[in-house]
């Protein structure tokens, strides 16, 4: 999984998506299945089980209360010995963070221990989240809490069993947690509902999965997140293609309600469903729909929504405002701010389509399923020449439930090519270095010898510099620089091998080798801004090569290695003494402030200069070009078929 940075510009789609993902566990399943194998009296291995923030909340609180836990990540088991509905430890400090499902289960759990002392606490959301109405019906049973929301100390007297009144209106998991302990009462626990309860099929998922537990299986496989599915029939929709959701229960006996989403684009015509694959049909209309029994996935639609025809209205929401964040009020300014007319309620959403707004950041409120849905909104091409045009704020968030959410997006775009231009022999070569190390004349031969599009992304940043200094848009004015750029329309025209990039349909001269370019594109790259501008274009020298038949594409630059391709199938950084750089700039009949440019292009805070992790480090210092060249040219012969 990447390291996230702190904004992600989303890099759309410029074809239909074509590919296939395997789910991560259900995180529900998960949690409650970690609760009712601690319960049970034998050892049980979790198959399937998902390893994210939340999950790692409730192992680390189950080890905490002294419990045997056994994790593989790689194998995606957790191996939990039973106690019978013995709590092993007195007294424990246990940090829930923002996971509702820990701190709600945990809640009623260790009340089954007569003499328990435990502080429980949680990050800033959490205490803001519902769970007085737990700790009242608790109480019922004898347990003391020291305050009606996190953070608070609970003394515990076991549960005597009777009944128990719960206003389960705010959250389902209130209710989940005590159905959980219930059958370890000293005598029947009777859960009495004082008022409606909302997503009942999570309850019904409870219910189902203690009867499961009774029959005390030593192993159990974990569903595939019906939630995180919502996300790929959101793609499917947004980039008119089709995807194989593998792990996806659709069948009668699921225990997850969310795949009623799937069933709800399906019968209004926005999917075609069949065998665990997704595909986006031609229709596009707006829908009414209640979701009161799967909120999890109305952000979904949510995000859609402006890609519709007509208005959408999300009802049965109300109580979605006391999850992580207030999912309606968020939901509801996200969507204004890319240009959408929206009207709020307490309990909808009705979303009228406008033009989208570029060049957004969506916030995300440390919510992951804000960062997903709108994630999927990004994969829109809506320039049509794949430059992104949505940043998602705080893109680690999305660990909390699905932590490869990002990655594996990024593997379905560049995977999403024309099968018939024979994509599985297709190569990149990503050449990184400073100025004068010999990535130019490099790239070209190996263009030459493997038949491969040449990409020169450093006259890229040159041809930006030579349109926007002709502008007089100066690089310390962001308001004006983010103008010029929104405006500037890229296309490719080939020259032989080599991509050149025109704006706006020009190409441009020799000017880009001025010696006033030179003073200024090192301070224009530097801004993340241009480098996001380009980004999706960059990657989309692919689409290019394949187009055009190339077996392949070489890319070189300052950050092709380590952000453009890092998954290129070779990744090369050249460098050279500076001084020996200077000479070849000179033989050029070029002057360039070589150490400069270097001071400047590995201090930027955007894509610096550097040699990235697992790249073969050449030093062409004493190295002819021709030596260079066969070095490189041995490298990838000896990989390829």
């Amino acid at each position: 999984m990447s390291v996230y940075p702190d904004k992600l510009p989303i890099v759309p789609f410029t074809r239909p998506v074509r590919g296939s993902v395997t789910l991560p566990g259900s995180k529900s399943i998960t949690n409650r299945a970690l609760i009712l194998a601690a319960l049970g009296t034998k050892e049980v291995t979790l198959t399937g089980a998902l390893f994210s923030r939340d999950t790692r909340i409730m192992v680390a609180a189950l080890v905490k209360l002294g419990f045997k836990v056994v994790t593989d990540e790689k194998a995606l088991t957790i191996r939990i010995e039973g106690r019978g509905g013995e709590i092993p430890v007195r007294e424990a400090r246990i940090e829930v963070g923002n996971a509702g499902t820990a701190a709600r289960f945990l809640t009623a759990f260790v009340c089954l221990r007569p003499d328990g002392i435990y502080h429980f606490d949680g990050d800033e959301a959490m205490r803001r989240r519902p769970i007085g109405a737990l700790l009242a019906a608790l109480a019922s049973q004898g347990a003391r809490a020291s305050d009606s929301r996190f953070p608070f100390t609970l003394r515990t007297a076991g549960l005597p069993g009777g009944a128990v009144q719960l206003d389960a209106s705010e959250s389902s998991q209130l209710l989940s947690a005590l159905l959980m302990v219930a059958p370890h009462a000293r005598s029947p626990l009777d859960v009495q509902l004082t008022g409606p309860t909302v997503s009942r099929p999570f309850v019904e998922m409870t219910n189902r999965m203690v009867a499961q537990f009774a029959a005390q299986p030593t192993e159990y496989a974990i569903e595939g997140d019906a939630t995180a599915a919502s996300y790929f029939a959101e793609l499917a929709v947004v980039t008119h293609g089709a995807v194989e959701v593998k792990g996806l229960n659709l069948s009668a006996d699921a225990l997850q309600g969310d795949i009623e989403f799937y069933r709800l684009l399906a019968a209004r015509g926005l999917i075609r469903s069949q065998h665990g694959s997704v595909a986006g049909s031609h229709s596009r209309q707006g829908l009414i729909a209640n979701f009161n029994d799967f909120s999890d996935t109305f952000l979904s639609l949510a995000a859609l929504a402006p890609l519709l025809d007509g208005p959408t209205k999300i009802a049965g929401i109300a109580h979605t405002r006391k999850q992580e964040t207030d999912r309606v009020a968020g939901m509801a300014r996200e969507l204004m701010k890319l240009g959408q007319h929206v009207i709020e309620t307490e309990d909808a959403l009705e979303i009228h389509p406008r033009p989208l707004v570029p060049g957004i950041e969506i916030e995300t409120y440390h919510d992951h399923r804000f960062a997903m849905s709108f994630g999927i909104l990004g994969c829109h091409d809506l320039h049509g020449d794949g430059r992104p045009w949505l940043t998602i704020k705080d893109p680690a968030c999305c660990t909390k439930t699905f932590p490869a959410f990002f990655d594996l997006l990024e593997s379905l775009r560049t995977g999403s090519v024309d099968l018939s231009m024979g994509a599985s022999s297709f190569i990149i070569v990503a050449i990184d270095g400073g100025a004068a190390s010999g990535k130019s004349s490099t790239s070209r031969i190996l263009a030459d010898r493997f038949n491969l599009l040449h990409v020169d992304t450093g006259s890229f940043y040159r041809h930006i510099t030579a349109e926007l200094l002709q502008r007089n848009v100066s690089s310390s004015n962001p308001e004006a620089l983010k103008a010029a750029l929104s405006s500037l329309k890229f296309t490719t025209k080939l020259e032989g091998r080599s991509a050149r990039l025109l704006i706006s349909g020009q190409s441009a001269g020799e000017e880009i080798r001025s010696q006033s370019v030179n003073d200024h594109v090192s301070h224009y790259a530097a801004i993340p801004a241009v480098r996001e501008t380009l980004l999706g274009y960059q990657r989309g020298q692919v689409d290019v090569a394949k187009t055009h038949g190339f077996r392949g594409l070489v890319m070189e630059g300052r950050d092709i290695g380590s952000v453009i391709f890092p998954q290129a199938d070779f990744r090369f950084f050249l460098h050279a003494d500076p001084l020996e750089r200077a000479k070849r700039r000179a033989a050029q009949g070029q002057q360039d402030s070589i150490a400069e440019r270097d001071r400047l292009d590995s201090s930027r805070k955007t894509s610096p200069l550097t040699c990235p992790p697992g790249a073969i480090d050449i030093d062409s210092t004493f190295l002819t070009l021709e030596q260079v060249v066969e070095k490189l040219a041995a490298l990838i012969a000896a990989k390829l078929p």
